[in-house]
This record gives C-alpha cells, structure tokens and sequence, in this order.
C-alpha cells in the first residue's frame, strides 16, 4: 500500500488522540485537509486562524488534551501567532501546523517566510521535517514535547510536496510518550528536604503557583495538607488580581510562601511592595524562567510533579497553626453590588445576574478588559471552570475560546464574557458557532469605549484628552443574528435576566448586549 505524506500526518494524529483539528483553509494545507477528512478525523474550520488557535485553547484547558490547529502559510501562519503567545503564557499543550511552500520552491517564493525562527520565539520548539518519511514521527514527537515538563505550543511546518510525496507504509510506526526518566539529585533531594520542614512547621503557609500547575491533582493534595488555597497566577494584572486579593495583601504575614511559577510580574517578585517579604521563601521554577529573584530565597530547579510528590510524601495533613489562616487564605467572598452615578448597570450586576443562572457543569470564558475584570471579582467564588484570558493580556479570544469548549461536547452550557472593543475581534465567529450548532451564550458589556485606556488616559491627562478611545453603543446583537444567531439587549437588571432566560432556551448562539457603565476597575494595570 501506497499512502502520502498527508495521509501519514493524519495518521499519526489519531495514534496520538487528536480527533479534532481547529483550522482555517489555506492552498498549501489542501492535501492534509483532504488525508484527514478520508480518515474521518474532525474538523472545526473557523472564520480567522487567531480564533481557530482561541478555539483550541478552549478545547485544551477543558480536556486537559493536546488541541491542534492547522493554518496555511504566509497570513495565515502570521495570524494564528497571537493565539500561539496567548497559549503559551496559559501554559497550554498545542500543536500548531502551518502549511508552506514545496521545499524545492526558491528563495521569495510564494508566501515563504523564516517560520523556524518566528514560530521559534513563542513555541517551545518549531521543526520542518527533512522529508516525507520523517512526517509521521515529526508529528508524534511535537505532541510529546507540547505535553512534558511545562506544557506549551509546538509548531512544525509541512512543505507542500513533502504533504503530496508517496510513503512507502511498512505498518504502523510505533509511538511512545516522554516518559519521565529525570531523578532528584542528592544536592537538590537535600534542598527538597529543608523546604518540606519549612512548609510542615509554617504557622501561616502560602502558596504561588504558575497555571499548568494549578491544574495537577497533586498540587491539591498539598494545599488540602497545608490548608490553604493556592494563589494562580494567571491574571494580566498580576498582584493587581481582585480575585485573590485577600490573600495577595495577607503574604507579607505569611512565615513560608512557596512559588511554583516564574518570578516574573504576575508573582510579583517586581512589585515588593505588594507581597512584602515573608520570612521564609521558596521559589520552584523552570528552564527559561526569568532569572533568579535574588538573595534570600531559596531556589529549587527540578520536575514539578516529582517536587510535588516529595513534599506530599513527608508533610502529614494538618490546618495552619494559627487560627483563621485558611479563611485568610481563601478566595473572598461575593461583592457587594453598588450603585453606578449614570443608572446604567454597573458591571458587578452583570456578575450577579450571571451568577443566578449558572448552574454546576456551566462553563465560563472571560475576556480581558475592564468590564472582564469585575465580571471575574463579581464571579471569584463559584465552583464553575472558568477560563481566563491569560496573563499575556491579549483581549478578544472569547467567543472562539467558547466554540472550543462547547466543541468537545465535555461541557454543560458555556458563557463569553467580553467588552464591546473585544467583541470586534471575532464576533464573526458567530457564524462559526451557528454552523456547528454550538449554542454558546455570549455576554457583552457595552460600555462604548476602550475602557482600560479611557480609565488611564482621564487618570493621567483628564477627560479632554481621552483620545482615540472612544467607540459607540453599536447593536451587536443584531450582528450577530445575521451571523445565525440570536441577540438580545438589555440596558438594566431585569432586562438583562429577562435577555439571560431567553438566551439560554434558545437552540442557536447568542449574544446579549448589555448596557453598562463605564468603571474602572481597582485591578489597575502596572
């Protein structure tokens, strides 16, 4: 038997459990387009390649599996890199594959570009196979990478004759998973030992973790021991986060703090002032990492799962020794709503509307942006998965993120919570939910602005020189029923319950389009 090296790509993506591929169609990716849909592999083809990157994000945080993009090359490579960088800073298993041109194509062809080196600079590994019998364990090797250690995107780029060249098929090409072979050595097993000691007697312990770390059933089981609730940091606002901001003004009383993450601006190594300076701490991070945050921490560079089972191993299940510390240590309670100065809703009665429909299996995508960061203060508590946007501070992704989750039909109903600025980016995207029957509910704050830099430039420069920020009270709900969906709008509380129950029994997407008032947020940017 005869196959292509289109049909050896698809393959190894179902040896490896990929069964749906998020894309947008492209000349060069034609041959593999063709392989996987012969092969019966899925295909969610999406309006934009930055949302269809958006959309596989969602897929990947609600499965907890590898998601795959395919793009074609030149634009289409170039597009899907803003979702690549959103991924990565999520910390998300990704596989990106970009269609180019053949490998026999001359210099300044058609749409070439130095993918290696662009995609080089956000992925944690970017490769061309040498020809068409390397495609298959090209592919199953991405995977593995995308999935050890710090879990990120990996691109390879398929040349178009390599795609069409003929494989010769000796059988199936066996595939194994990165087992992890690392071991603790005896100097670090040494460093492991004083930090268990300095966790188990802490009086008042905290812990700082990165988002691929929060999602570790092991990471549980510490905090349950130590009787507190981690810290993610995986906000845009880093230190700023409302949802932890609590806990983030009590670490200065903490005894031993324990970072699992980057010292960067979201753990707040930049901004002392913020977390003030714990007796003891303990900084757990990676390869690529910033640098060391400096004297008086203690450092610890070794495999997170295995750091995680040693210290589980030897620090015995308790509470804090200082009474009310896990209370301290937990995620605040529900916000009062106030009053807004203009009547319009004030973004926390959205939370609160939207908190009186949720129920368990809900899922919630928020946005970055103003309105984003009170709707996430408003929700902070519930039990619901909740997707952010990422601590890179992209803003848009939200209703191709939600398409991604309602796609793995894993979930119950799902919720996009965006701006009016973020709804321009892929509110075409509508189409993309009506064609696949994805009745996702999409809730946007409308407040006519670019709130964050509105805020920012009145703070700094007064309201006549609020430039170049301000949008209109555009009725994006109508545009999203020339999409195939349904709209809604609502400019007050019962209105908006009103559009919520209408949205939810409705078969098709939907978008309600909701009147706000323009607040800043206390989260502030830095």
């Amino acid at each position: 038997m005869v196959r292509t090296g289109a049909d050896s790509v698809a393959q190894a993506l179902a040896v490896k459990g990929i069964d749906t591929i998020y894309m947008v169609s492209g000349n060069q990716v034609l041959p593999l387009i063709d392989a996987v849909g012969r092969l019966g592999l899925r295909m969610v083809h999406l309006r934009h390649e930055t949302a269809a990157v958006y959309a596989a994000i969602g897929a990947a945080e609600t499965t907890g599996r590898t998601s795959a993009v395919l793009v074609s090359a030149g634009p289409g490579f170039l597009a899907a890199l803003q979702g690549i960088g959103v991924a990565a800073s999520m910390e998300l298993p990704l596989l990106l594959l970009s269609g180019s041109p053949a490998t026999t194509a001359p210099d300044g062809a058609f749409q070439a570009l130095d993918q290696e080196r662009i995609a080089g600079a956000l992925c944690r590994a970017s490769l061309t196979p040498a020809d068409a019998g390397q495609l298959h364990g090209s592919i199953s090797g991405a995977i593995d990478r995308a999935t050890s250690g710090i879990p990120g995107p990996v691109h390879v780029r398929l040349p178009v004759d390599l795609l069409d060249a003929s494989v010769e098929d000796s059988g199936s090409i066996p595939t194994q998973d990165v087992q992890r072979s690392a071991r603790i050595d005896d100097r670090t097993l040494e460093e492991l030992d004083k930090v268990a000691q300095l966790l188990g007697n802490a009086e008042r312990p905290a812990i700082i973790v990165r988002p691929s770390v929060a999602r570790l059933p092991l990471l549980t089981t510490l905090a349950q021991r130590l009787g507190v609730t981690p810290i993610v940091a995986e906000s845009p606002r880093g230190v700023s986060d409302l949802k932890y901001a609590e806990m983030i003004g009590a670490l200065r009383e903490a005894d031993c703090l324990l970072v699992i993450a980057a010292a960067d601006f979201a753990v707040g190594f930049l901004a002392e002032q913020f977390i003030g300076r714990p007796r003891h701490v303990v900084v757990l991070d990676a390869p690529g990492d910033p640098i060391d945050p400096g004297a008086g921490y203690v450092r610890v560079r070794a495999d997170t799962q295995m750091v995680l089972q040693f210290l589980n191993d030897r620090i015995a299940r308790r509470s804090p020794m200082v009474e009310s510390w896990t209370d301290t240590m937990s995620v605040g309670a529900t916000p009062s709503t106030p009053d807004s100065d203009d009547g319009l809703m004030h973004p926390l009665a959205v939370a609160a509307a939207l908190r009186d429909v949720l129920m368990q299996d809900d899922v919630i995508v928020l946005d970055g942006g103003e309105f984003c960061q009170w709707v996430r203060f408003g929700l902070r508590n519930v039990p619901n998965l909740t997707l952010w946007n990422g601590k890179l501070g992209a803003i848009g992704g939200a209703i191709p993120m939600a398409i991604g989750v309602a796609a793995t039909q894993t979930a119950g109903r799902v919720f996009a919570i965006l701006g009016d600025g973020s709804a321009g980016y892929h509110l075409s995207e509508f189409e993309t939910a009506a064609r696949y029957g994805l009745p996702i509910v999409a809730v946007i704050g409308n407040d006519a602005r670019w709130a964050a830099e509105w805020h920012m430039q009145v703070g700094r420069y007064g309201r006549e020189r609020a430039f170049a920020t301000e949008l209109t009270y555009a009725r994006y709900e109508l545009a999203a029923e020339g999409f195939g969906g349904v709209g809604f709008g609502a400019d007050d509380a019962p209105g908006l319950t009103s559009a919520l129950r209408s949205a939810l029994a409705s078969t098709h997407p939907a978008c309600v389009n909701v009147r706000v008032a323009s607040v800043r947020n206390p989260a502030v940017v830095h």
